[in-house]
């Protein structure tokens, strides 16, 4: 081979490898239609769009229930198993409670005797016991009758004896026997007339013959006189003897008049008082026995209550209707008051809560629509669900505000309490419209733009100026004027 041969070969290699690597640079620069690198493009188009707030929150039961008893002791009763329905205010379980049952006994008992009480103050007291009354007063009045009798009796027959008058003749007196049964006070006065006595003073009686030695009567009030003697055998004519009720000189005589005057105060106290029991059992009643009446029924309603709560303390009822969910107590065991024993849920009637960030809230309001999936469950099931409040007060999750908002499911068997669910609150929507992406629109000078793609090769294109609207999920706003449908946009370029 010559040299002229070896050099055109040369040059025919290298043209080669430069037409390669200028084509491969062109085809990097340009793509193969020509295109700027990295340009990207799309096309507007009419569809709906949808505007969503995601959030994470869990299922919760709107009745979710730890019940407790108030106080401690041994369980005797379980009266409910997991998973059984409950009505409000059914007996779950119960302690050891025979003491309080006895204690709530007792105070019904006081509490029936006050109403007993206060029926009879208000109808007054029966005719039998008004009867009974009158009796106790008719015999206190005889006893105490009975009692001044004795004691006047005893103070009128102090010792009782005859005084010969200062003008007789003798000092003999006659003996003095009997009882005086008069009410009187006074004198009697014996005077010998001849073979006979004369009375006179408290009684008058002409003439008594004595003529023996048998006692002689002094009136009829049960006082007689004894002579020893024939009277003409130691006393004169005319001579008198004064017989004195009562008998001042008597040594007995001021114990008997003292305990005659203890009587008659005594008389009237017991009387005073058997008259006033009669009165208060003939009487109506008073405002003020009513009154008292009424304060004991409080007082007895008030231990029946104190010895209720004593044995509700004992007990767990269910506060309203639900399911028990878990029990954590047996038969038999020490219950710790205030201690978690049965969680009654409401597995009907359950909503989700989950926290919203300050920056989504604004856009949440009631009724709105969520989807919801659950990671139990996977990801191919979507259930429905409506929110139904935000709450107006915030809380600090990690250091972002929050807004606690709850959204209502519908009842779904398979969806259980403490769930995870994965929320995507619709927050707005419009169907039809003529949309893009986001990214294609160029914000210049206060003014919106896209570029149109004017040359499918290569890719050229012009700025429009275009409106928008409404922003939708998945990076999309919709276009009111500027932009027709099916127009190509660049959406990204590297240039």
């Amino acid at each position: 081979m010559n040299f002229r041969q070896h050099l055109t070969k040369k040059r025919i290699i290298w043209s080669t490898m430069a037409i390669l690597v200028v084509g491969f640079i062109g085809f990097q620069v340009f793509g193969p239609e020509g295109a700027p690198k990295g340009t990207i493009t799309e096309n507007a188009r009419v569809q709906d769009l949808r505007s969503s707030v995601l959030a994470t929150g869990q299922v919760t039961s709107s009745t979710d229930l730890n019940l407790s008893f108030k106080g401690s002791g041994i369980v005797r009763r379980v009266a409910v198993r997991v998973g059984d329905k409950v009505k409000a205010g059914q007996l779950l379980a119960n302690l050891d409670q025979r003491d309080q049952v006895a204690a709530l006994t007792s105070a019904r008992g006081s509490l029936a005797s006050a109403n007993a009480n206060y029926q009879r103050v208000i109808d007054g007291n029966s005719s039998e016991e008004v009867a009974v009354a009158l009796v106790a007063y008719n015999n206190a009045v005889a006893q105490q009758d009975a009692a001044v009798d004795n004691a006047r009796r005893a103070y009128h027959n102090s010792s009782l004896q005859a005084v010969a008058d200062r003008s007789n003749t003798s000092t003999y007196v006659p003996d003095i026997s009997g009882t005086y049964l008069g009410d009187e006070e006074g004198e009697y006065v014996i005077t010998r007339i001849f073979q006979s006595i004369k009375i006179s003073g408290l009684e008058s009686v002409s003439r008594v013959n004595h003529e023996t030695y048998l006692p002689v009567p002094i009136g009829s009030k049960g006082l007689y006189a004894e002579f020893s003697d024939s009277l003409s055998e130691r006393t004169s004519i005319n001579d008198q003897w004064i017989i004195e009720i009562p008998n001042r000189r008597a040594s007995d005589y001021v114990t008997n008049y003292n305990a005659y005057l203890a009587a008659q105060r005594s008389y009237d106290a017991v009387i005073a008082t058997a008259q006033a029991n009669l009165d208060l059992a003939k009487a109506k009643a008073r405002p003020a026995d009513l009154a008292a009446a009424r304060a004991q029924i409080l007082s007895a309603q008030g231990q029946v209550q104190s010895a209720q709560a004593q044995v509700e303390a004992t007990e767990i009822r269910s506060p309203s209707a639900g399911t028990a969910t878990k029990i954590d107590i047996k038969v038999g065991e020490v219950a710790s008051s205030l201690e978690a024993a049965i969680v009654v849920q409401d597995v009907g009637s359950l909503y989700l809560e989950a926290d919203v960030s300050e920056a989504n809230v604004a856009e949440l309001k009631a009724g709105q629509e969520v989807e919801v999936t659950f990671d139990a469950l996977g990801p191919d099931k979507k259930y429905r669900a409506t929110v139904s409040s935000i709450d107006p007060a915030s809380t600090v999750v990690s250091g972002v505000v929050n807004y606690r908002t709850k959204a209502i499911l519908d009842p779904v068997s398979e969806i259980k309490p403490g769930m995870t669910a994965n929320m995507s609150i619709l927050t707005g929507a419009k169907p039809a419209v003529l949309s893009a992406p986001i990214r294609a629109v160029i914000a210049k000078d206060g003014k919106k733009f896209v570029r149109v793609v004017t040359d499918a090769k290569s890719k050229a294109f012009t700025e429009k100026e275009v409106t928008t609207g409404f922003e939708g999920d998945g990076g999309l706003v919709e276009i009111t004027s500027g932009l027709s449908e099916g127009q190509e946009i660049i959406t990204f370029s590297e240039e």
